[in-house]
């Protein structure tokens, strides 16, 4: 990944409206939130699991939710992890079952090295109805090393929440092609960071990391179809117990 302290510069110097033009990413998870947040009954406990800097808590709290963040703080070495309402393991979460309104779930699967259980732990700790948003990557770089252990196409992310007691409402992807080049174009940039070719480094920054992404970001509605994403964004349910049947019968494990 693009260093972080030239991303941190950018987003000093830059405008939103040109960093959300650049990186279309943080705006739509950020919308897609919000989105989330509307569908929770009022005074919602939500758990962010895997919450890094817990940056969703002022949002949430906001919509008048209650925001609860945990995690192992193995992520970005500096990030700021001040924000954490406890250590622990999304695997294995230390709350009674039936404790959540909801759960959100941002860009934390792919680093667990269990994710079928990741999932079912999260579905044990929801209530029954409760919801989940989560969002996996497909198309992303390795980062976070060596925490970094899967990607997941649409259909295999479906498959998993089905599994683990989750109704999909809604799979939506993260941009198509023209997004996934844009972030492509940036990571030209994290190629030239090291060893003699960074002298290329500053005549290569407005075309990659600025001209080329705005440009990417407004083609995108060209792509229909939405087969090369960064991710998958996917609104759930909790509506049976964690591998249970999901398929016509009896209705065998459907929750109330």
């Amino acid at each position: 990944m693009l260093n972080r302290k030239v991303v941190a510069l950018g987003r000093a110097l830059i405008p939103q409206f040109l960093l959300d033009q650049i990186n279309p990413f943080d705006r739509f998870v950020l919308n897609a939130v919000r989105e989330f947040s509307g569908l929770l009954p009022p005074n919602a406990l939500i758990l962010d699991a895997g919450a890094g800097e817990a940056q969703y808590r002022p949002e949430l709290a906001r919509a008048g939710h209650k925001y609860r963040a945990i995690d192992l703080g193995v992520g970005e070495g500096d990030w700021n992890y001040g924000k954490i309402d406890a250590w622990a393991r999304v695997e294995a979460l230390p709350f009674p079952p039936e404790t959540f309104d909801g759960m959100l779930s941002v860009a934390v699967l792919e680093h667990t090295p269990y994710p079928r259980q990741t999932l079912h732990e999260m579905a044990r700790a929801l209530k029954p109805g409760g919801r989940l948003m989560i969002i996996v990557p497909t198309m992303w770089e390795e980062h976070q090393m060596p925490h970094d252990y899967y990607r997941f196409t649409r259909y295999g992310a479906k498959n998993l929440l089905e599994e683990a007691g989750f109704a999909v409402d809604k799979i939506r992807p993260l941009g198509g092609y023209f997004w996934f080049m844009g972030r492509k174009f940036i990571d030209v940039l994290e190629f030239f960071e090291r060893g003699p070719r960074v002298l290329l480094w500053p005549f290569l920054a407005v075309p990659f990391g600025f001209l080329l992404p705005i440009l990417c970001t407004h083609l995108d509605w060209l792509d229909r179809d939405k087969y090369y994403t960064i991710g998958q964004l996917c609104f759930c349910r909790r509506i049976r117990e964690p591998g249970a049947s999901a398929g016509v019968g009896d209705g065998a494990g459907i929750l109330p």
